[in-house]
């Protein structure tokens, strides 16, 4: 090969890690202009100023944002929960309106449930139902597991914590440059919003150009988008996985049959595993469960309050 070939390569070559490796860090989306919400309450800790939302009054259920989103993921089933609950919705650190405070924090199970034991302590909350969808019912999971004393029952959407692969959207940001890249390419952009929105519902007539918004506008906030990656590398589900068999604390798991992201199969999971739940799968929704069938997913929610979590069919699997 010529030596001006060579060069060529070379250059080319250059240059293009070079883009790679400003777009993957020096890079930063345009941040959405989106304020929080008429009814949102802050609390500053140390660890983090949280923003959550509170309504009603009665026995605590706190509700932790559906994973990468915020505490609007769960305004449908609110008005039901608070009409004989206090009920908290709260964006923890890498969600919504909170700003995390402490830098050596860390994107992992030890630093989300942390940062659940944190909120509560602060809030006054002694032992609620404490409920997720997505990677927060993983972090919902995984504090009961540490930490049984403070958690009443659990309200399990669609729960990340059986240790399965990831759909190839979210593999892609385990690994380095590439995921950063995809991060700040994908996921800052109101169109691919839009389309991730689409794939995790069946009832796509539900969703509203305000939802979009809603949806996107957040996770363009700096911290917000950095905690995906950081998230996707330090969350790891083997542990969750190894606890369900001494998991006592009763709980109520709910599944899409049609969920593109945490694929229903996994429901046996918990099924088989873990001694005091309650499983519900429902036909003709998708993994967002709040937003995509969300009377369903409040009246099974208000149910088993109202019920208590003991029944005769806790490990088996219902339409």
């Amino acid at each position: 090969m010529r030596p001006r070939t060579l060069a060529v390569l070379s250059l080319t070559l250059t240059l293009a890690v070079g883009a790679a490796l400003y777009g993957a860090y020096g890079y930063r989306p345009a941040v959405a202009g989106y304020r929080p919400p008429a009814n949102a309450r802050f609390l500053d800790t140390p660890l983090a100023r949280f923003h959550y939302v509170k309504e009603g009054s009665g026995t605590p259920v706190v509700l932790l944002s559906p994973g990468a989103s915020w505490t609007y993921g769960w305004r449908r089933q609110v008005p039901e929960l608070a009409r004989d609950h206090t009920v908290y919705v709260v964006d923890l650190p890498g969600q919504g309106f909170t700003r995390l405070k402490d830098r050596d924090f860390t994107w992992d199970l030890a630093g989300m449930t942390a940062a659940i034991g944190v909120f509560l302590n602060a809030a006054g909350v002694e032992r609620p139902a404490l409920g997720g969808l997505s990677w927060s019912g993983g972090w919902a999971l995984a504090y009961a597991q540490r930490h049984p004393e403070r958690v009443s029952s659990l309200l399990l959407l669609a729960p990340s914590g059986a240790s399965t692969r990831d759909t190839w959207v979210y593999e892609l940001m385990k690994y380095p440059v590439v995921g950063e890249l995809w991060n700040n390419w994908y996921y800052a952009d109101r169109s691919s919003s839009r389309a991730a929105l689409d794939r995790i519902h069946v009832n796509r007539g539900r969703i509203l150009e305000e939802d979009v918004d809603a949806f996107w506008a957040p996770g363009t906030f700096p911290d917000n988008l950095e905690s995906q990656v950081l998230l996707e590398r330090g969350l790891d589900w083997r542990e969750t996985l190894a606890a369900m068999p001494s998991t006592t604390t009763p709980t109520l798991v709910i599944w899409g049959r049609q969920d593109t992201v945490n694929p229903v199969r996994q429901a046996q999971e918990y099924a088989r595993r873990m001694p005091a739940v309650q499983v519900r799968e429902l036909d003709g929704c998708g993994h967002a469960l709040t937003t995509d069938c969300p009377e369903k997913v409040a009246r099974l929610m208000t149910d088993y309050l109202a019920s208590g979590p003991a029944g005769p069919h806790a490990r088996r699997p219902h339409p």
